[in-house]
């Protein structure tokens, strides 16, 4: 017993410093567009990395967010803590969820506890008061749209100060596909004798039934910077901001706007079209190449490129089906390309279309007519993008051969030599020719080798000739014997 509360004693302050993870809010019921705040604190453990706002970016938008650390000694023990601020807005009405919020840790994985929040209706109107010079407004491209017209909604943003931290509410529209149209364009422009900065936020709309659809009004958070006055706040302050003083002020006034809301009158489709492509502008081009061999067997190119206005490269149609023309041609069909661009508040697209037809049979075959039927919503009325039908003239697989070529059996009748063509005696002569030429030069070579040969014998041997001249002949003196007498020269 003793020896358990021993181990327990030890144990204590490890249980009493284990790392805590805990969430808080500044008050759990605001209008729509207001915002709060949510703090964030770890105590007796260290970060090993920021907590993860993953699922908070889905449900609310963040204004700002600032981190400070914290410790105290008492009695000889030391405490720590680490404190995230953030500024959040809700970007709908009704009832919401602070969701559960996890960081890793030196004690491990630790996570908050979720935290009920309710949102009424009401908020700011377009221009929250006492921030003067910002508006945001909604702009549409088309008041009254047919069934699967795109339209652009653009949400301006235009202010005669300096903003910045934008971040503009998510749009999910329930009849209609919405779809961000690049990065927001940012630009200036004179109004009312003033400079003003002009930032866009643009989507393309398609709306996928017809009746009434419903723009909702979206909320657009930023922050004015606000210039440093001879700061004297303290550095725990909550209105502390380290990076803002870095950047020539003291913090960011958040702000918050609301566009206003608008319904659209979705006109539907005509009932006498089936498939239904409206669209403002629509045609269709075939580039084909006239220089092509037109032969059985042998493969043709023929390309389409359909280019439109008001409507999107995925709605345009695939062409496939209309290259079929029974089994006078084998088809195969190359990856199409398409392209999307908005000039003038409309979008214009493209699509591109290759196929290779190889002819199965001789004769004139006719390549089927193209026709695509789209409705012209400036005029309201239906019209035809044609590509006409065209016939080849195909010559046989085997045609050169047959022409120059006669048959086996032709060529048994005729093979007498009384009735040889003139073109054949005279390649018989050619070959002839060519074959005496061929002897006259071996015999020439021939007798060339042979000379050859025998002028560096004869070289041989005038060297050794010249050898022999050349070695002196010594010849050999008997010596006189030293007793011979010598003749006698005085003889009496």
């Amino acid at each position: 017993m003793v020896m358990r509360l021993i181990y327990l004693s030890l144990l204590a302050p490890f249980f009493l410093f284990s790392g805590e993870f805990t969430a808080s809010v500044d008050r759990t019921q605001m209008n729509l567009g207001e915002s709060f705040q949510l703090v964030l604190t770890l105590k007796e453990a260290s970060a090993r990395g920021i907590p993860s706002l993953q699922t908070l970016r889905q449900t609310f938008l963040i204004n700002s967010q600032q981190q400070s650390s914290n410790t105290v000694i008492t009695n000889g023990q030391v405490a720590t803590s680490t404190t995230w601020r953030f500024s959040l807005t809700s970007q709908g009405e009704g009832q919401w969820e602070i969701p559960t919020i996890s960081i890793e840790t030196s004690e491990g994985t630790l996570s908050t506890d979720p935290i009920a929040i309710e949102v009424l209706k009401g908020g700011v109107e377009s221009e929250v008061s006492g921030l003067d010079g910002v508006n945001l407004t909604t702009i549409l491209s088309s008041d009254n749209p047919y069934k699967n017209e795109p339209f652009i909604c653009t949400f301006r943003l235009t202010s005669q100060r300096t903003v910045a931290n934008l971040q503009l509410q998510k749009i999910d529209l329930e009849d209609a596909i919405v779809e961000p149209i690049g990065e927001p364009k940012v630009y200036d422009k004179v109004e009312k004798g003033m400079r003003v900065d002009v930032i866009d936020f643009s989507f393309l709309v398609t709306p996928l039934k017809a009746g009434s659809l419903k723009i909702p009004s979206v909320t657009l958070q930023g922050g004015i910077p606000i210039k440093r006055r001879g700061y004297g706040g303290s550095l725990f302050d909550n209105t502390f901001d380290p990076i803002s003083i870095m950047q020539g002020f003291d913090r960011l006034e958040p702000f918050t706007l609301r566009s206003e809301e608008k319904t659209l009158d979705i006109r539907p489709a005509a009932a006498s079209m089936n498939p239904w492509l409206p669209a403002r502008s629509l045609t269709i081009e075939e580039i084909w190449n006239p220089y092509q061999t037109q032969q059985e067997g042998e493969p043709l190119t023929r390309t389409f490129k359909i280019v439109a206005e008001g409507v999107k490269s995925s709605q345009l149609p695939n062409l496939n089906d209309f290259q079929f023309n029974g089994n006078l041609f084998k088809i195969y069909a190359d990856s199409p390309q398409m392209g999307d661009d908005t000039k003038s508040g409309h979008v214009k697209s493209w699509r591109k279309e290759q196929y290779t037809l190889i002819p199965q049979d001789s004769g004139d075959l006719t390549l089927p007519e193209i026709a695509i039927t789209w409705w012209d919503v400036v005029n309201e009325e239906k019209r035809v993008a044609r590509i006409p039908a065209r016939t080849l003239h195909i010559t046989p697989s085997n045609y050169l051969t047959k022409k120059t070529t006669p048959a086996v059996e032709e060529i048994a009748a005729v093979i007498e030599p009384s009735v040889v063509p003139k073109e054949s005696s005279f390649l018989y002569y050619i070959i002839a020719g060519l074959i005496l030429l061929l002897g006259v030069a071996a015999t020439f070579g021939f007798i060339l080798y042979r000379r050859i040969q025998k002028l560096k014998g004869v070289s041989k041997e005038v060297k050794v000739v010249e050898k022999k001249k050349e070695t002196p002949v010594v010849k050999k003196v008997p010596k006189k014997d030293k007793k011979e007498k010598l003749p006698d020269l005085n003889p009496t």
